[in-house]
C-alpha cells in the first residue's frame, strides 16, 4: 500500500466516516423523496458530505491535545498516521468546497451551509465542553431538510415538524456519541451536557428524543401507510430500547452510537416516505 493511500485512509478515519455518511445520506434520501432529480440530489449529498468532513477533521485537529492526554489510540492523529497540519488544511479545504457547492445550488442553500458549518465548528471550538453542547447538533441536524428544500431546482419550505424531527435526531445522536467517553472526557476537562446530566438521565434523553422523533413522523405524515408506520415505530423502540439499556452499563459500549444511527435511518426512511412531495 502506497504512502498516499495510507494517508488518505487515515484522513477518512479522522473525518468520523459513519456520522459523515449518515448525515449526507439523509440529505440525499430526503432530496430524492422530495421529488428532486438524482443528479441534483447527488450534488446535495456531496455538499453535505464535504460539510461533515470539514467538521469531522476539525474535531480531531482541535482535540489533538486532549486525545493525546486520553491516549485515544483509535485516533489516526494520535497514532501519527496524519499530522495536525494536514487535518487543518483538509478541514478548511472541505469547508471551502462545501460552501462553493452550496453556492452553485442557490443563495438560500449557501446561507444555510454557512450556518451548518458555523454550528459544527462552534461545537468543536468550545461548545462541546459545556452545557450548550446539544445546541450545535440540534441546529446542524435541523437545518438539513431546510438545506435540501432551498437547494432544490425549485426551492420549497419543509414543514416545521420535519425540522423538529431532524433536530431531535441530532440531540439523540449527540448524547449517544458522548456517552461512551464520559469518564475519559472528564479527565481532560470536557463537561458537555451529557456529562452534567449524568449517565442515567442521558440514557433517558437518548430514548425520549429518538422515540419522540418517530412519533412525530408517524402522527404528522399524511402519506405514510399504517403498516409502515407501525413497523417503523416497532423498529425504533427495539433499537432505542437496546441502546438505552446498554447506556446504563458502568462502561457504556461504543455500539450505542451505531444503534442510534440505525434508529435514525429508520426515522429517515419514514420521513422520506411520509413527507414525499
Amino acid at each position: 500500500m502506497s504512502t498516499a493511500t495510507k494517508k488518505a485512509i487515515a484522513l477518512a478515519q479522522a473525518s468520523h466516516p459513519i456520522p459523515c455518511l449518515a448525515v449526507a445520506l439523509f440529505s440525499g434520501m430526503f432530496s430524492l423523496g422530495s421529488g428532486v432529480s438524482l443528479g441534483h440530489s447527488l450534488a446535495i449529498f456531496c455538499a453535505m458530505l464535504l460539510q461533515q468532513i470539514s467538521v469531522g477533521l476539525s474535531n480531531d485537529w482541535l482535540d489533538h491535545r486532549r486525545d493525546l492526554e486520553a491516549r485515544r489510540t483509535d485516533k489516526p492523529s494520535v497514532k501519527g498516521l496524519v499530522t495536525i497540519a494536514e487535518l487543518r488544511f483538509w478541514s478548511i479545504t472541505a469547508a471551502i468546497l462545501a460552501e462553493f457547492t452550496a453556492v452553485a445550488l442557490g443563495f438560500g442553500a449557501a446561507l444555510l451551509m454557512v450556518l451548518m458549518l458555523a454550528a459544527g465548528w462552534a461545537y468543536n471550538l468550545g461548545m462541546k465542553s459545556n452545557w450548550s453542547s446539544a445546541i450545535p447538533y440540534a441546529i446542524g441536524f435541523g437545518a438539513v431538510p431546510l438545506f435540501v428544500g432551498l437547494a432544490a431546482p425549485e426551492p420549497f419550505w419543509v414543514e416545521p415538524w420535519v425540522v423538529l424531527v431532524s433536530a431531535l435526531l441530532g440531540v439523540s445522536a449527540h448524547f449517544a456519541n458522548v456517552l461512551p467517553d464520559i469518564a475519559v472526557d472528564k479527565l481532560t476537562g470536557v463537561n458537555a451536557l451529557p456529562h452534567l446530566l449524568g449517565q442515567r438521565i442521558s440514557s433517558v434523553v437518548i430514548a425520549s428524543t429518538a422515540v419522540a422523533a418517530t412519533l412525530l413522523v408517524v402522527t404528522q405524515s399524511k402519506s405514510l401507510h399504517p403498516l409502515v408506520a407501525f413497523a417503523g415505530l416497532f423498529a425504533t423502540l427495539t433499537l432505542v430500547g437496546i441502546a438505552s439499556g446498554l447506556a446504563l452499563r458502568k462502561k457504556p459500549p461504543r455500539v450505542i452510537f451505531p444503534l442510534l444511527i440505525l434508529a435514525a435511518l429508520v426515522n429517515v426512511i419514514l420521513l422520506v416516505l411520509g413527507s414525499a412531495r
